[in-house]
């Protein structure tokens, strides 16, 4: 096993730890707790997954960066035009927005075209 992939589980176990023990040492501080828990077991399953994926083979070269890269581009730019409309349908007074669902749509918007963006040019293999 690489020495990075050892060094990021422990730091993902250090974190859960240090979510499990905080709630004995500081009261009232349950959130932050549960917080650092999910993160830290979070990071152990992504690298775990990575590296049963991976093992000691190259995971990137320069053509995947640059898909990659690519599928990252065009979901910014599809991002910045979601906000522009919405600006205008606020402006206009078309819909009433609030914000918390302004931010989910927003997050979930920018995540799954980046990974849609990516497989398919993944899957086209070339870039325009």
């Amino acid at each position: 096993m690489k020495a990075r992939y050892a060094i990021k589980i422990a730091a993902g176990a250090i974190l859960a730890a240090a979510g499990i023990f905080l709630p004995f040492l500081i009261d009232g501080i349950e959130a932050l707790s549960s917080i650092l828990v999910t993160i830290g077991l979070v990071t152990i399953a992504v690298v775990v997954m990575r590296y049963w994926r991976f093992r000691d083979e190259l995971e990137s070269d320069e053509r995947t960066k640059k898909l990659g890269a690519y599928g990252l581009s065009y979901s910014w730019l599809l991002t910045l035009i979601f906000l522009a409309i919405l600006f205008w349908v606020d402006y206009l007074g078309l819909l009433a927005l609030p914000v918390g669902g302004v931010l989910l749509v927003t997050i979930l918007l920018m995540a799954l075209s980046a990974r849609l963006f990516q497989w398919y040019f993944f899957r086209r293999g070339d870039v325009a």
